[in-house]
């Protein structure tokens, strides 16, 4: 009985030390993170400066409904395992919407968790297949590659004039949607085609490369993650396949950018969502504010821009809501009108995807210039 009982006055002053942390929970907003700070460090690095830096200044004005926003970041690591898990994790820690991951294998992953959960997530996955899956609280705050893919191809028959173009691209699920868009559009417009996977952590990519080479190709179109650039793009210089060349954003990476050599990326061209030479006031404006909080030394890329505009854009929901209710949210997301994220102005479709425009640039002297803007 003495030991029931002072296990009993045990957990009754556990409960009376934790109520106070209990109390303050409440008084925050919880907005979750899923961020690859292992993995793609830099990217993930990225993603939650932009996403703590819309916080901060939302906190600043006041935060959301009389409220201060707490950001609950946690690693994807770019897995599968552990993307599930920091998912459940999220949940767990009652977080009223998430943004992020970023890579669409991630996000396919674990959209049946936050499904079951209703809790809204934002995600930067540009896979196709997220469009096509039936799930009320999943959105997407970059243009899909149904919309990018087939702008990069388009521009190579209509800009560059391609008649056989080579496909390479990486084997996951990203890589694997933007080459059958691509592949898809090039049939329609009789232009003739071949397409040849690897892996996006591959050493040699020369058998590839060569295959390209032998079907004669005019042009090439690159659609894989960042981790790939370095070795294709060395070794299609090596080879000597220097042809009109076009890549999904990768490219417009300043991580990636930084391992190239100039002369194996020069005159390449690439879609992307986001160019620190935009010269719009909005994306200016934001650099400077990230420079100033940050320093100058910090390259700024789409991680960060992306993920400050879904922060933002949650946040604008729940003001709009007047609630933290979850349905209320996700609905008020819907109802978004004219939100002007930094990549772009956010309307959601039937399908909950807010971007409907990207922009063509062009690498020289690796400094990744704008070229225009191309919408639906």
């Amino acid at each position: 009985m003495k030991r029931t009982f002072s296990i009993l006055l045990a957990m009754m002053l556990l409960l009376t030390v934790l109520a106070p942390s209990v109390v303050a929970s409440e008084e925050t907003i919880k907005i979750g993170l899923l961020a690859t700070l292992t993995g793609y460090p830099l990217n993930g690095e990225h993603m939650a400066k932009g996403a703590q830096m819309a916080v901060d200044e939302i906190n600043e004005a006041g935060g959301i409904l009389g409220k201060k926003v707490e950001l609950d970041i946690q690693d994807v690591g770019n897995t599968t395992d552990v993307g599930i898990n920091s998912c459940n994790l999220l949940i767990s820690n009652k977080v009223v919407s998430i943004v992020g991951p970023h890579y669409s294998s991630t996000c396919l992953a674990i959209e049946n968790l936050i499904n079951a959960a209703k809790i809204p997530m934002l995600v930067g996955g540009t896979s196709p297949k997220i469009a096509k899956i039936d799930n009320d609280y999943l959105f997407r705050i970059r243009a899909s590659d149904t919309m990018q893919a087939v702008a990069a191809a388009k521009y190579l028959v209509e800009g560059l004039d391609a008649k056989n173009v080579a496909i390479l691209y990486g084997s996951d699920d990203f890589g694997t949607g933007g080459m059958e868009i691509a592949s898809e559009h090039f049939s329609s417009v009789g232009v003739d085609w071949v397409a040849h996977p690897f892996n996006n952590e591959d050493t040699d990519v020369t058998t590839q490369i060569l295959k390209c080479i032998t079907s004669g190709c005019d042009s090439v179109m690159i659609w894989a993650t960042e981790a790939a650039y370095p070795i294709v793009a060395r070794q299609l210089y090596e080879l000597g396949l220097i042809v009109p060349t076009i890549t999904n954003p990768s490219l417009a990476v300043d991580s990636c950018l930084a391992q190239l050599e100039q002369e194996w990326v020069e005159d390449w061209y690439c879609v992307t969502d986001f160019l620190t030479s935009n010269s719009e006031e909005k994306v200016q404006n934001f650099i400077k504010a990230y420079e100033a909080k940050y320093g100058t030394e910090e390259s700024v890329d789409l991680h960060c821009a992306a993920y400050y505009s879904g922060v933002k854009l949650v946040a604008d929901a729940i003001e709009r809501a007047g609630s933290t209710d979850t349905d209320a949210i996700r609905n008020a997301l819907m109802e978004t009108k004219d939100f002007e994220g930094i990549i772009g102005t956010m309307n959601p479709n039937e399908n909950g995807e807010f971007i409907h425009e990207i922009i063509l640039a062009q690498c020289n002297d690796l400094k990744v210039s704008y070229i225009k803007t191309i919408g639906e």
